[in-house]
Order: structure tokens, then C-alpha cells, then sequence
């Protein structure tokens, strides 16, 4: 009997951990800078951000990760200004979204996007950049300047 047991769960694990791994394997490798955010001429913070800088880097983003360490976060980059759009399918904790325009000024700020929350976030003005942070973590305002060496 107990070798039955054994044989059929050796079966579900070959079964089930190429899925898994296959699963994992989907997340891309993200590029980490660390970046500055000028809340006004005497006073800045660094920040070590992951950046998405292609579609598939945009799409996975926070999505399946526990947590993020303070100070940490994800930046969105495109190539042009447009309207952005956020949701946060698989995302498992809250964050707020800073958007940017293409001088690194935030000029909107979407506070406490709900985990897991499928409702589209979408941007009034068009911006650059977004940069996502824990919820609550950080009080930016309207006008802070984020500066990175890309």
C-alpha cells in the first residue's frame, strides 16, 4: 500500500511542478537602478526600483510578488506620453501609482490600488513613466522630480 501511495505521488509531483516551474519561468528578469525623488530643492530620497521598460516587462510588473522592501518599487517606462492604464490582477498588496510626464514630475497620483483589483486604473493626464510603491509608504506630491541614470 505504501508503495502505491508513494507511486502516486511521485506521479501528481511530475505531473504538477512542470506547470509550476513553467509558471515561474513566464516572470522576465527585471534591471534594478537606483533612483532619486526631489521633494524639493534641499531634500531627496533613493529609491531602488525595478525597472519595465518592454511590453513584457509592463505586463508581468508587480504581479505574484509577496511583498516589496521599503524603498523599493517598480518604474514603467515608455517611449512616448500617452494615457496609462493599470489593474492589479495578481498583485498581492497595495500600492499607490505616481505617473510622470516626460521630465520625471509626478503629476498624478493614484492612491491605494486595492490587491488583487481588476478595476482599470486610468491616468487623466498622459505620462511617461508610473512608478509603483507600497501603499502609504511614501507621501509624494504633485510637482516631485524623480531622476534616474538610465
Amino acid at each position: 500500500m505504501l508503495k502505491k501511495i508513494k507511486t502516486i505521488l511521485l506521479g501528481f509531483f511530475l505531473i504538477i511542478l512542470p506547470e509550476i516551474v513553467l509558471a515561474e519561468s513566464n516572470q522576465p528578469v527585471f534591471k534594478q537602478i537606483i533612483c532619486s525623488i526631489y521633494l524639493n530643492k534641499n531634500n531627496h530620497q533613493e529609491l531602488s526600483l525595478d525597472i519595465a521598460d518592454n511590453e513584457q516587462k509592463r505586463s508581468y510588473g508587480l504581479m505574484n510578488r509577496k511583498d516589496i522592501r521599503p524603498n523599493s518599487g517598480m518604474l514603467f517606462i515608455w517611449r512616448d506620453s500617452q494615457i496609462r492604464n493599470f489593474w492589479m490582477k495578481n498583485t498581492h498588496f497595495n500600492l499607490d501609482l505616481f505617473f510622470l510626464n516626460n521630465h520625471g514630475e509626478i503629476i498624478e497620483i493614484y492612491k491605494n490600488a486595492r490587491a488583487f483589483d481588476e478595476t482599470n486604473i486610468k491616468s487623466k493626464e498622459k505620462a511617461k513613466y508610473v512608478l509603483e510603491m507600497n501603499a502609504g509608504e511614501k507621501n509624494f506630491q504633485i510637482g516631485n522630480k524623480l531622476k534616474c541614470n538610465f
